[in-house]
């Protein structure tokens, strides 16, 4: 993605009249995929952003406060705009959207197998920390549990 593609990037919350748009993409992606009624619950009682691109979204993340921690529960990038650091982006963005609460710690599962997920988090400074046994259906699949220190990543 060129330079001039990446200025007209946005990243704004999620709305109801998203969905349609996001459950495509939502489907697209996972073999084990969110409903309607995952995403309302997200878009009215926690954090969600969707990622544009002329008004065409192409990604999304959600997440859940609770305290002093943080919990993303689902980042996509849709295929076509993979491995152009939107991804990367999207989870900082997050980052900085809840740090501002004073939020130091985060948390998010992954599929083992998602090596190309797990690399991005990894660079980002989020560390292997568990294992949640059969987190992941269709296909059955453990889910690494990893987190971040605000802190830390400060440092670094």
């Amino acid at each position: 993605m060129n330079k001039s593609k990446q200025e007209e990037i946005e990243i704004r919350k999620m709305e109801i009249s998203d969905l349609n748009d996001v459950l495509s993409l939502e489907r697209d992606i996972f073999r084990d995929a969110w409903n309607e009624a995952m995403f309302s619950e997200e878009i009215l009682k926690h954090d969600a952003f969707v990622l544009c691109l002329e008004d065409e979204i192409i990604g999304y993340i959600c997440g859940w406060l609770l305290y002093e921690e943080y919990n993303i529960t689902n980042v996509a990038i849709d295929a076509k705009f993979q491995k152009m650091g939107l991804g990367t982006k999207l989870v900082r963005f997050i980052i900085d959207y809840v740090a501002q609460k004073n939020c130091p710690i985060f948390f998010l599962e992954v599929r083992g197998s998602n090596y190309a997920a797990i690399h991005l988090y990894k660079k980002i400074g989020f560390d292997i920390v568990g294992k949640r046994k059969k987190y992941y259906k269709n296909p059955e699949e453990d889910a690494l549990l990893m987190v971040l220190s605000v802190k830390e990543t400060n440092e670094r």
